[in-house]
């Protein structure tokens, strides 16, 4: 092992190591859990390749192939990471261990026999199922971002349109990967070590921005399937439009779908129809529709500038407020502004 190699494996190590340690401070959820024990994962993988590395020479062909075919077994705890993340509730455990079982078996039996038939499939096997939970995540990130929608009236470090960005580089991760298996080189193995590690820097960094999120979209309910009656439906209506007309639950910058239910007295399922059947928005662009309003009526009545305005409409930051409002406007802020106040001249 060179000095560079030493020196990326000794830092990849730190790096895996501390956010173990974070994601063990961070509680006994199932995400950060996870996250935790891929770490340790991760890390004994490199104990593994040090130990490969001083004992073994790793020129022979065949230890080369055994140590990556080792390393493969991992493959499939990153997907998990990933989908939980997407799609919270959806590890279990005989899902995982039925896709896991093809990353124990072939290297098992590639040890056994020796036979470079095996260590081709399990290759092609990774390749595959790196590619296909590629395309499932995107499709995933989009059903989440809409879900998003029907819990949050804010998407600020909530949404993945981060991750969506982190994937596009994820063939070209996976290239090196393919090319690291066959190529019995330490630089090749380098530059795939290092771009993983930047990876998972920034998937570590936005997991843990991600914590009121995952809590909220983790939380299922259990709801009878029973039809409101007619007037249990007016009557929430008529408490809704309370809540957001005299109450102005719509200032809240951090208000939750499970905050008006609260309010109201029933369940999320039950809110969350009223607002996509009922009302006709989700729940998102109903609170924004309120904030858009009372900054409306900010923006011809005071001076203020637009900083304060977003934050007493309700707004998380003022880019949200501009982005919403030009979307509703058609203008920005200030356009709408000096139109206001020349029609009153």
């Amino acid at each position: 092992m060179d000095a560079l190699t030493s020196y990326i494996y000794g830092m990849s190590m730190m790096f895996f190591s501390m956010m173990a340690w974070m994601f063990w401070r961070k509680g006994n959820d199932l995400l950060h859990r996870m996250v935790m024990w891929l770490m340790i994962v991760v890390d004994l993988q490199f104990v593994k390749d040090i130990a490969f590395f001083n004992f073994f020479d790793l020129n022979n062909e065949h230890i080369w192939y055994l140590t990556t075919a080792l390393d493969m077994m991992i493959i499939p705890f990153y997907s998990f990471v990933l989908l939980e993340l997407v799609k919270p509730g959806w590890f279990r455990w005989i899902k995982a261990i039925l896709l896991e079982l093809p990353f124990l078996l072939l290297p098992i039996f590639y040890l056994l026999t020796n036979s470079l038939i095996l260590f081709y499939m399990l290759v092609v096997w990774g390749a595959a199922y790196g590619t296909i939970t590629f395309f499932v995540l995107f499709v995933l990130i989009d059903r989440y971002n809409r879900q998003l929608k029907e819990r949050f009236s804010y998407q600020e470090n909530i949404n993945l349109n981060w991750l969506r960005a982190i994937l596009h580089t994820f063939f070209l991760i996976l290239a090196i990967w393919i090319i690291s298996c066959f190529v019995i080189d330490d630089s090749c193995d380098d530059i795939y070590q290092v771009s993983n590690l930047i990876l998972w820097l920034f998937i570590c960094y936005f997991l843990y921005k991600h914590e009121s999120a995952i809590d909220e979209l983790s939380d299922t309910e259990i709801v009878p399937i029973v039809e409101e009656t007619e007037a249990e439906a007016s009557s929430m209506a008529a408490e809704v439009q309370r809540l957001f007309d005299e109450e102005k639950l719509y200032l809240n910058p951090k208000l939750k779908l499970s905050d008006v239910a609260r309010e109201v007295g029933t369940n999320r399922t039950y809110l969350s129809r009223y607002f996509n059947q009922e009302n006709g928005h989700t729940f998102y662009d109903f609170v924004n529709n309120y904030r858009i309003k009372h900054a409306e009526q900010l923006l011809q009545s005071s001076a203020a500038g637009l900083q304060e305005i977003a934050d007493k409409s309700g707004f998380n930051s003022l880019s949200t407020f501009r982005r919403v409002f030009a979307a509703t406007h058609g203008c920005s802020p200030t356009e709408y502004r000096n139109l206001a106040n020349s029609s009153r001249k």
